[in-house]
């Protein structure tokens, strides 16, 4: 029970092609039964199957989860990543409100509903809506405009038929029934229960005591997809701002460097986002964030039997993905007691890690214990940061700098330059005239980190290359060459915007799966 989901597939793998003769049956079924229990294999796997597994099989015989189409799992994580800032400031204003100290003339009904846990989510959503002209004059747009953003995407998702969004008529006129929320968000003002229904998703877990200098998470169950889902707060904090600035990497042992002899010893991690998950706090009895979400996650599948039957999502926007991205990679080599594979759905995120990260990522994705979908929207200038640690930097700046770095290093390069990790789905500008698609332009791409791959008859490239901003490029020049219509902006980097471009490629995606784009990899060899 120490062992990593990644080393028990491995094993698994090799019991499966060793175990007769040198194995006896009873001994061999012991074994096989444990790994079951510990990796959430669903399948009678004594009986005589020799098929040796291929990288990248999810979904395949041994796994009967029901995974959801390509568009489904992007959309809902995407509706997820965007919730958590207003859940949070939500919340927030209910601490205010208990403590006395929200502005003068406001006010909000029940704060008890949205702070204890379990917290159904429809309720959840329910009091943003009833509470969104609070949110707006508490918090303030400028202070926090993502938040903002996400809010409105949410409220446009959900209800554009029903509810302006117009200010002034927000103001104007209180909301009848008729103008709430649509299934499954609707909810009631009066005797509303917050505890966990049936087929309702329902929160369980909210790291959010010091909002403006730690990172926020939540842990929720949903009953009906069968998932734990961990999501991670985007940028907001000035703390928040300052963990993306810091851009030096942190060398880490490598979690999972004797399972395969192409890993590295270490792998390097962006400095701040390991401060934020992974470093331990003497206030938390020497705990990282990353342990006390692994309790928490622990503790959601424990609770009940059918939980073996489940799988864990991780997503987040912003930093938010960047911490997801994390989150998934150590859960996933990690020993934690959940079924595998693990889910990331991580959304306008920046890089994570090195060369070496990136490797070892890859690595647990061909095990068959970690998938990674990317969103990003092109022209989003997050998803092309961080380049290069601050090192790599300076030494483009400086040709004698580098040409000093790389005489000590003859890798240099390699650990000093940032790598994106997992499937990107590349949600591409719209070239009309009117902000629209043209007839003749792709609304998507998709790509692989590292290896190219085919799927459904088509080229799905890989970007190892092609997001290295450096390529190309002369020392001292340490900005890549785009055409005015290629330079990043940031509402592009907006929740809205996100929403948006992920609805107008809803029929375009739905005959994909994820797992469909991971076996194009090995199809791909």
């Amino acid at each position: 029970r120490t062992l990593s989901p990644a080393t028990c597939s491995s094993v698994f793998s090799v019991c499966q092609q060793q175990r007769a003769p040198k194995l006896l049956p009873t001994m061999f079924e012991e074994l096989t039964n444990g790994m079951i229990n510990m990796c959430g294999f669903s399948t009678d796997l004594t009986k005589d199957d020799t098929k040796t597994n291929l990288p990248y099989t999810f979904g395949d015989a041994h796994d009967k989860y029901k995974y959801p189409g390509l568009y489904e799992e992007a959309d809902e994580m995407l509706q997820v990543s965007l919730l958590i800032y207003s859940i949070t400031d939500l919340r927030t204003l209910a601490k205010k409100a208990k403590a006395g100290k929200l502005k003068s003339g406001s006010e909000l009904s029940n704060p008890d509903l949205i702070l204890n846990l379990p917290l159904r989510l429809d309720v959840g959503l329910g009091m943003i809506e009833e509470n969104v002209d609070l949110i707006r004059a508490e918090v303030g747009d400028a202070d926090h405009e993502m938040t903002m953003s996400a809010l409105q995407s949410i409220r446009q998702r959900y209800s554009r038929d029903d509810v302006s969004l117009s200010t002034e008529e927000n103001s104007s006129k209180k909301k009848d029934s008729s103008q709430r929320w649509r299934n499954p968000f609707a909810t009631s003002k009066t005797n509303v229960s917050a505890s966990p229904a049936s087929n309702s998703p329902y929160l369980v877990a909210y790291g959010d005591d010091k909002p403006d200098k730690e990172l926020v998470y939540a842990v929720g169950v949903d009953p009906v997809r069968k998932r734990v889902t961990v999501a991670f707060r985007g940028s907001v904090t000035p703390t928040d701002f300052l963990t993306d600035a810091t851009i030096a990497f942190k060398r880490e042992p490598n979690p999972i460097q004797d399972l395969s002899k192409d890993q590295s010893e270490t792998i390097g991690i962006h400095q701040g986002f390991y401060n934020y998950l992974l470093k331990e706090r003497k206030e938390n009895d020497g705990k990282s964030k990353l342990d006390e979400i692994f309790e928490h996650v622990e503790e959601a599948f424990a609770d009940s039997e059918c939980r073996a039957s489940y799988k864990l999502y991780v997503t987040g926007h912003s930093l938010g993905g960047a911490l997801s991205t994390l989150f998934g990679f150590y859960a996933a080599s990690s020993a934690i007691k959940v079924p595998t594979p693990i889910t990331v759905v991580s959304i306008a995120s920046p890089r994570v890690g090195d060369t070496a990260f990136q490797s070892a990522f890859a690595c647990l994705e061909r095990q068959g214990v970690l998938r990674h979908l990317r969103v990003a929207n092109e022209g989003d200038p997050v998803t092309i940061l961080p380049e290069g640690s601050g090192k790599k930097v300076w030494a483009m700046m400086s040709p004698i700098s580098y040409a000093a770095y790389k005489i000590s290093d003859s890798k240099f390069k390699d650990k000093e330059t940032y790598r994106h990790t997992g499937v990107k789905l590349l949600l591409l500008k719209r070239k009309g005239s009117k902000g629209e698609y043209t007839e003749t332009q792709d609304k998507y791409k998709l790509s692989y980190s590292v290896k190219s791959m085919k799927a459904n008859g088509g080229k799905i490239r890989g970007e190892e290359n092609e997001e290295n901003n450096s390529k190309g490029s002369q020392i001292g020049n340490i900005l890549p060459s785009f055409k005015m219509e290629d330079i990043p902006e940031v509402w592009f980097h907006f929740g809205d915007t996100y929403c948006e471009n992920m609805t107008s490629v809803k029929e375009d995606l739905a005959p994909l799966s994820l797992n469909e784009v991971y076996r194009s990899v090995t199809r791909g060899h």
